[in-house]
């Protein structure tokens, strides 16, 4: 099966509105950084994400349609090297 930009979950969060992050808060029943704290699931978080920003371009776009996208993230792998002190 080949990938489309429709399969693929990339999410810039400092795009989403007010709005948007209160819906993924009901959506999931956590807030919105929890996304980045290790402790806590992330599928709900996910998916509450691609369905909000994938709604702007398609609002016909599903909850089921969301659980079906793959992932895939702009960040660049970290060098921990760089900014090392000596």
């Amino acid at each position: 099966m080949s990938e489309t930009v429709d399969d693929v979950l990339d999410v810039d969060i400092s795009e989403l509105t007010v709005g948007e992050i209160k819906e993924i808060e009901e959506l999931t029943g956590m807030p919105l950084d929890a996304l980045g704290q290790a402790d806590k699931p992330k599928g709900k978080m996910l998916a509450a994400l691609a369905f909000v920003s994938k709604r702007r371009e398609n609002p016909k776009f599903t909850w089921e349609d969301a659980l079906e996208l793959k992932i895939t993230t702009s960040q660049s792998d970290v060098d921990p090297s760089e900014g090392a002190e000596s």
